[in-house]
């Protein structure tokens, strides 16, 4: 939609009717967007409903004409036309050159913009120019405005020059910052206007001149300079990035950022956006620094730092069964500080791991096919292996139901390939069918069986000798030999399920209001026979973390490397609350698994069988008071040595924009080896968000170790935001590592963070930036499961 910069102010008169006719009913007007800030602004009405053939609304106190064909209107003068409106005291037309003249309380509008003076106006009706002088200008549906010594209106109203000009989008009785110019142009189709000899004020203070500059006058994409953004921090010292958007075109654009920091140098960023077609799109972005000054005198002195990112999304096909998808976060191969050093906004860091992925494929309602090429870079260079590429995997998933029975069948094609020396690589087939039958389908009564089968097909690589990571010739390594492991392994495994679920409820009252209360116990038996899989390498599987829903699942290890035995029967109960308006208040859910037999599969061969025949005790809870306090609690307690193995509780406040969360979080070393604990994690900490009055906010987060005593990461930030302008301020600790220069040592790093914005100068409606809630390591979320 195209924003009319100012109306046809009496070139709508083509003639100045003196016949009074009925005025249509002007368009509905947009509903404005803004806060109470902009009760000023008229709303915006989309130019293009004005008919220029409508009919013409001429009224005044006095209509005269002289002998020498001059038409005189004078005393509460209104023109209108659709939206398009003019008033004056007194109105002049020469019939013969077609000139008019207006004095005295000029007003004229034509919904997109409103211009006011005292003096005159002038016009002609044949060339379509008008001036006025000493005029005042307000834009509709946006809080631009100004004053101008002269407003010249052109080429059918196209062009607006203004002489002796200024600008804000501050309202009029808080004109906090205004831009001065002795000259302006601003054209219809354009998003930005010009300004020529322009100085930047805030209240009586000049603080920056500009020869020339560019102003927003719609909220739309534009070439530019955005919000510079200031840090200062122990690591990288003053920390400045000055961003430049480039709207190359309708489906493309970049952001050039030059990134200065004053211990470490200046860092060029790009980011560029693309839409090439339809059902495409995507973003390049990159970070290059040519030498780190924080290294000199290293071994990485002279290498270049950089990071590179590709996300690209693709379906070729109007219903979207073919698609594909690019995720690939790399950096320099000697690099593995970057993220700690930089903390660039791209990239998924998981375990210190960065993925390349190349992924796509057919999917369809029932089944479909997909294949993905892989590779990991990790960023721990302690470490003797590296993960397994995909280079390729091929899977195919489908699902057919009919009737009371279900059919699905998922297979794979997977080859695991590792640039490590003495590590074995393989090829894996596998296939899995399975039959769902459905025995019993009635509201509040379910149950199912479900039978299927494993087979699995490797061929491995196995070399000479294997890294003494994986234990070969190291007592302390995982187990696997060159004996112990089989060039071609092959796995058949029939598994039954047995899962039951029933449901009931009652009406209840407390405290004075009715719910609705439910009962679900669950109950499932799954038996797979054991099979010994010591002669299979670990390409892709880890143990599994329990949870409610994973002990109801039939697999206790994640990947197919691993297919434990189980003979067991699991039983949960789940309870929830509702109100009468059927949100949900409560849920509560418990469950254990019982197994028969002990487990005999084990996911290393150095790893001892166990004994235990009980899982734990599984408990999760939410709890919704009054749609304002929310509490969240989760427990795992092994009830063969009595001891909590795992738990966290979060209560949280949430009301109109006031937050605040605290919690707290145990995890036992001893049952948790994989998250390289070497005490009890024991972690209490929260996070608030809180409006002081309507301009001010504060935000905060403090999270801290007790076991270790020192403190995580903690946050204080302060945001000052009115109608036209907006400063925040934010302080943080939060531990750091020296992963090049200090490997061993953990530190506390402090960083401040200045953001300071001119609304509708640089760009109108950013909002409240990176002003949230929470910190850096420990970012706010919601763990609330409850269906509202």
């Amino acid at each position: 939609m195209k924003k009319r910069i100012i109306g046809l102010p009496l070139l709508l008169l083509s003639g100045l009717t003196q016949a009074q006719t009925e005025t249509p009913e002007p368009a509905a007007p947009s509903a404005l967007p803004f806060s109470r800030c902009f009760s000023h602004v008229p709303l915006l009405v989309d130019s293009a409903t004005n008919d220029p053939n409508a009919p013409i609304s001429v009224t005044a106190d006095v209509l005269d004409a002289t002998r020498d064909g001059k038409i005189i209107y004078r005393g509460q003068v209104e023109v209108e036309q659709g939206t398009q409106k003019f008033n004056a005291d007194q109105v002049e037309l020469e019939q013969t050159s077609r000139d008019v003249l207006a004095t005295g309380n000029i007003h004229l509008t034509d919904g997109t913009i409103s211009v006011d003076s005292d003096k005159q106006l002038t016009s002609n009706l044949n060339t379509k120019n008008t001036e006025l002088d000493e005029a005042n200008y307000q834009f509709h549906g946006e809080p631009g405005r100004g004053f101008a010594k002269k407003v010249r209106l052109s080429n059918n109203t196209q062009q607006v020059d203004l002489k002796g000009a200024s600008y804000t989008t501050c309202p009029p009785d808080g004109e906090v910052w205004k831009l001065k110019a002795s000259s302006v142009k601003v054209e219809q189709d354009e998003v930005f206007g010009e300004a020529w000899n322009a100085v930047l004020w805030l209240g009586d203070v000049p603080v920056f001149y500009f020869p020339y500059l560019k102003f927003p006058v719609k909220d739309e994409r534009q070439s530019g300079f955005l919000y510079p953004s200031f840090n200062f921090g122990d690591r990288n010292g003053t920390d400045i990035s000055l961003p430049y958007y480039w709207n190359i075109a309708e489906n493309y654009d970049a952001t050039f950022t030059p990134r200065y920091m004053e211990k470490r140098g200046t860092m060029s960023q790009l980011e560029f956006r693309y839409l090439p077609i339809a059902g495409q799109d995507g973003t390049f972005y990159g970070e290059y620094l040519a030498s780190d000054d924080k290294l000199l005198k290293t071994e990485w002195q002279d290498d270049p730092r950089w990071l590179v990112n590709w996300r690209h999304n693709a379906r070729f096909d109007a219903a979207g069964h073919w698609r594909a998808n690019v995720d690939y976060t790399k950096v320099a191969g000697w690099d593995n500080a970057y993220f700690d050093d930089f903390s660039p906004q791209v990239g998924q860091l998981v375990d210190d791991q960065l993925m390349q992925s190349f992924s796509g494929g057919y999917y369809d309602r029932h089944w479909q096919v997909t294949t993905e090429v892989r590779d990991y870079q990790i960023l721990r260079p302690e470490l003797t292996t590296q993960p397994f590429q995909l280079a390729p995997s091929v899977a195919l998933t489908s699902y057919q139901g009919f009737g009371r029975f279900d059919l699905g069948f998922d297979a794979e094609v997977t080859q695991f390939k590792n640039d490590a020396d003495q590590v074995y690589e393989a090829t894996r087939v596998h296939a899995e069918p399975k039959l769902i039958y459905s025995m019993v389908n009635k509201p509040g009564a379910q149950l199912t069986a479900d039978i299927g089968a494993y087979y699995t097909h490797y061929e491995q690589d196995i070399p000479k000798s294997l890294s003494s990571y994986y234990g070969d010739q190291d007592p302390n390594g995982l187990g696997f030999t060159t004996a112990g492991l089989d060039s071609n392994v092959d796995r058949l495994l029939p598994r039954a399920r047995l899962n039951g679920t029933l449901v009931f409820d009652r009406d209840t009252q407390w405290f004075a209001q009715d719910f609705t209360q439910t009962i679900e116990p669950q109950v499932q038996y799954l038996y797979v026979p054991f099979k010994d899989q010591d002669n299979i390498g670990l390409y892709d599987t880890t143990s599994m973390r329990q949870d409610y829903y994973s002990l109801f699942s039939d697999r206790r290890f994640a990947g197919l490397d691993r297919i434990s035995d189980a003979n067991q029967i699991t039983g949960g109960f789940t309870s929830r609350v509702y109100d009468a308006d059927s949100v949900e208040r409560l849920r509560l859910a418990i469950a254990q698994s019982y197994n028969f037999t002990s487990p005999r599969v084990r996911l290393y061969p150095s790893d001892e069988p166990g004994e235990i025949k009980q899982s734990f005790l599984t408990f999760e809870g939410d709890l919704n008071i009054d749609g304002n306090w929310f509490v969240h609690t989760e427990a795992q307690q092994d009830t063969n040595s009595h001891r909590l193995a795992g738990g966290n509780i979060t209560l949280e406040y949430n009301n109109q924009g006031k937050l605040a969360q605290v919690g707290f979080r145990h995890l036992n070393a001893d049952y948790f080896p994989d998250a390289s604990l070497t005490n009890d994690l024991n972690q209490l900490g929260g996070t608030f968000s809180w409006p002081l009055t309507p301009d001010w906010r504060l935000i905060g987060g403090h999270y801290r170790d007790i076991e270790l005593k020192r403190n995580i990461d903690s946050l204080i930030g302060v945001r000052y935001d009115s109608c036209c302008w907006a400063v925040s301020l934010v302080w943080e600790q939060a531990q750091s590592q020296e992963r090049l220069l200090n490997p061993n040592e953990v530190e506390q790093e402090t960083l401040i963070g200045l953001r300071f914005e001119l609304k509708g100068f640089s760009s109108f409606g950013t909002g409240n930036g990176d002003f949230t809630p929470g910190t850096n390591l420990l970012p706010y979320y919601r763990p609330f499961n409850l269906n509202n």
